[in-house]
């Protein structure tokens, strides 16, 4: 982890290498910088607040299903009764958990019987907090890891179609910037006389996950398995060892499926540019299918001012340059949408191969607040350029001048195509080359 400050915008900003992450996973190594924390996280993990005896803490959990309302859960101890899994097929009990966060018609179509809200720092050496939403099986009431039949350390798939929301208690930390694993995420940071608190919201989604970390470079790479599953990592701004810029709300997240080398995002003062890298083995379980990736992002109305200028959040779509920079072997296909709503811009990328995508968010430099012209679209790919070998004239073309100019151009221009994609209720267009629908949507 590298800490850098601009002078000219007093930017600080948080650099950190995270290999062989999958998070909760596999374990996580940071390069650490030499400033010593001013923030202390309680060790293990947070409890409930109506049993905490700090101000780290879980307040609130609920999920919303496909077309539904918001269901409250209630936090049950393991030994008390709670509400059974609405299907028991492919599950078995793992781990031993102390409770669960669970209410009657919550689960009735998962094989889950609730959710284990595993929020804790993230390691023994930086301040920073991961959340893992785990599902549970609770046999005679008591709690597990609701685990696959062959093999007891993996979980169950979480319910894609249903948003978890969990609200926790920081204490004084103030966050910075949030990212992780999940879809249609929305955070909302608060700060109050007495503590402060975090709310985050999203869709699990599914995550190729790798055995170590050299699964997650080159082109064979291969997952162990694809999941779905539901974590972030909240970073503070008031800590030598966060993350934060002048104007910051603390309302940033970046969220994607590839949770190996996952990172703090980078900010590029002079070339206006905000870059996330996530990477994921590029090979599906069978060894033969490629992963693709998504990236989401959400950023504030006040945070797109402070970073870019951009004080007429509704000019998004044109004023932002949005592209996806490959490896060798990397995607040439992707989709993207920007929106501007609810006071956030709205970043959706999909589509692209793994392994090593990098999401690059930057100034479009046709753009003035009067509105100058702008190029066709703001989704960019980029991979390496390689070196294209002259061909070597036929006999027949020698010396033809006229035949080597017109045999340029004559490709023919790609052709877009739309596709309608759902999630529950929720219908959206991807208009594309190769149309692909974002993660969490269902072709239709």
């Amino acid at each position: 982890m590298l800490l850098m400050k601009s002078s000219s915008r007093n930017i600080t900003r948080t650099i950190s290498v995270i290999a062989a992450s999958a998070l909760a996973l596999v374990a996580t190594f940071v390069v650490l910088p030499s400033a010593q924390a001013n923030l202390t996280l309680p060790k293990g993990t947070f409890l409930p607040c109506s049993t905490a005896t700090v101000d780290y803490c879980i307040e609130a959990v609920s999920v919303t299903p496909s077309g539904g309302k918001v269901i409250p859960l209630t936090w049950v101890a393991t030994g008390s009764a709670g509400e059974a899994a609405g299907n028991t097929d492919g599950v078995a009990a793992g781990k031993a958990l102390d409770g669960r966060w669970t209410a009657a018609g919550a689960f009735t179509t998962d094989n889950y019987d609730g959710l284990f809200i595993d929020a804790q720092p993230a390691n023994d050496f930086v301040p920073w907090i991961f959340l893992d939403a785990k599902p549970t099986f609770s046999p005679s009431n008591n709690v597990a890891l609701a685990a696959l039949t062959t093999s007891a350390i993996t979980p169950v798939n979480l319910n894609s179609e249903s948003a978890i929301t969990v609200k926790v208690r920081l204490s004084d930390f103030k966050v910075g910037v949030t990212f992780g694993v999940g879809t249609d995420a929305t955070v909302d940071f608060k700060t109050t006389a007495t503590y402060n608190t975090f709310e985050f919201t999203g869709y699990p989604v599914k995550v190729p996950t790798a055995k170590s970390s050299k699964d997650c470079t080159g082109n064979t790479g291969v997952a162990t398995a694809v999941s779905t599953q539901f974590q972030t990592v909240i970073i503070p701004s008031n800590d030598p060892m966060g993350f934060t810029f002048e104007g910051s709300s603390g309302n940033l997240y970046v969220g994607s499926n590839g949770i190996c080398k996952l990172s703090t995002p980078t900010w590029n003062e002079a070339k206006k540019s905000f870059s996330y890298k996530a990477s994921a083995p590029r090979l599906a379980p069978d060894g033969t299918t490629v992963n693709t990736g998504f990236y989401y992002a959400v950023i504030s109305f006040a945070d797109a001012a402070a970073l870019w200028g951009l004080t007429k959040p509704s000019d998004a779509a044109t004023a932002l340059v949005i592209s996806v920079k490959t490896g060798a072997g990397g995607s040439t296909a992707a989709t993207s949408k920007v929106s501007a709503k609810n006071n956030r811009i709205i970043i959706e990328v999909a589509g692209f191969e793994f392994p090593d995508p990098m999401l690059d968010i930057s100034l479009n430099p046709a753009y003035t607040s009067s509105g100058a012209p702008v190029t066709d679209g703001n989704m960019g790919i980029k991979a390496p350029v390689k070196p294209t070998p002259t061909p070597k004239p036929s006999s027949s073309s020698k010396g033809s001048a006229t035949k080597t100019a017109s045999s340029k151009g004559s490709v023919a221009k790609p052709v877009n195509t739309t596709i309608s994609c759902s999630k529950g209720k929720t219908i959206k267009k991807v208009t594309a080359v190769k149309p692909v629908c974002p993660a969490g949507y269902k072709k239709v």
